[in-house]
């Protein structure tokens, strides 16, 4: 399913994912400690794609944030193996939000 999505991702290019990793170097336009939204950080020690310091980062930065820091885990692994958890963080975080207008 995650080849699948993959290759879908980038079927008509990747604009999008440049752009993404594009915008990674920009000034982001608010304060990460502004953030009042439900926020959970996923980050994998064994990470060879985005380090370790940068969940940690954030972590200080967003103080309301559910900080999951998992030093045995790698880029994928998180993904596959806490996939439930990570699924559920989110519908909890989603009875959170107000209705919309």
């Amino acid at each position: 399913m995650a080849a699948a999505s993959f290759r879908n991702s980038v079927s008509t290019g990747i604009a999008g994912w440049r752009d993404d990793d594009l915008a990674l170097l920009q000034p982001w336009c608010f304060e990460l400690g502004d953030i009042v939204r439900p926020v959970a950080i996923w980050q994998a020690g064994q990470d060879r794609m985005v380090p370790f310091a940068h969940g940690d980062r954030l972590a200080e930065q967003i103080p309301a944030a559910r900080v999951h820091l998992l030093p045995g885990e790698g880029h994928l692994s998180i993904a596959v193996g806490r996939l439930p958890e990570v699924v559920g963080e989110l519908v909890e975080f989603a009875g959170l939000l107000p209705e919309p207008n």
